[in-house]
């Protein structure tokens, strides 16, 4: 969890929000966190949650009772760096 916490700081632009509970992480990304939520889901991260925190949009994502935590993790930080890549790419092109 705490790698899973270290990766999504290293994207940029997140917010961690550490102390809510023992096994959940909790981040934000500013305006793009309705946008990367749903691309998870849509992407199979059923788990991912969404909520608010201080009237700011955070994902939050809870590793308990999961035997494959750290795998998860990991594959799960993967694909939020690709999703925000994938945005911020979106981001710079002319249509």
């Amino acid at each position: 969890m705490t790698r899973f916490a270290e990766i999504c700081a290293a994207a940029g632009g997140t917010t961690m929000l550490h102390d809510l509970a023992p096994d959940v992480v909790t981040i934000g990304f500013g305006s793009r966190t309705d946008g990367i939520w749903q691309r998870l889901r849509q992407r199979g991260w059923g788990f991912v949650g969404k909520g608010e925190w201080r009237n700011e949009p955070v994902i939050g994502v809870s590793f308990t009772g999961d035997r494959r935590a750290n795998c998860t993790a990991d594959d799960l930080a993967h694909e939020l760096l690709e999703i925000v890549r994938e945005m911020e790419i979106a981001e710079t092109r002319l249509w």
